[in-house]
C-alpha cells in the first residue's frame, strides 16, 4: 500500500486559510449579532482578556465575539509558523528548519507577552 505524499505548503496554506477564515467568521457573526440586537457599534473595551472574549462569546455578546475574531486573527502567523515548524518536522523530517520554525514561533509568542520585545 502506498502512503500519499502531503505537500508541506498546502498544509501551511491551509491552516492559514482557516484561521482567516474563522476570523472573518467570527466577525461576521459578531456584526449580525450587534445588527440584531440593536446596539451601538463602538468598540467597548471592558474585556480584560482571552478568557473574557471566550466567556462573552459564549454568553453571544457581540463585542466579545467580534473581539475574540480580532485575536484570532492576530494569531494566525503563530498558527502558520507552528504548521511549518510541524510539517518540517513530521513531513520532511528537516530538523535544521523545524528548529528555525520553533525559534520562530518562540519569538512571536513571547512578542505578544513583553512590552517592546522584537
Amino acid at each position: 500500500m502506498r502512503h500519499k505524499v502531503r505537500n508541506p505548503e498546502k498544509i501551511i496554506a491551509g491552516a492559514l486559510s482557516w484561521a482567516a477564515g474563522l476570523s472573518v467568521l467570527l466577525m461576521t457573526t459578531g456584526l449580525g449579532l450587534l445588527l440584531v440586537k440593536g446596539e451601538p457599534a463602538n468598540f467597548r473595551n471592558d474585556v480584560t482578556g482571552p478568557l473574557a472574549y471566550l466567556a462573552g462569546a459564549a454568553a453571544l455578546e457581540p463585542h466579545a465575539i467580534m473581539g475574540l475574531g480580532i485575536l484570532v486573527l492576530l494569531s494566525t502567523p503563530v498558527v502558520g509558523v507552528l504548521a511549518a515548524a510541524i510539517s518540517f518536522l513530521l513531513i520532511e523530517r528537516d530538523t535544521k528548519y523545524a528548529l528555525i520554525s520553533l525559534g520562530v514561533l518562540v519569538i512571536l509568542v513571547l512578542s505578544f507577552f513583553i512590552p517592546g520585545f522584537k
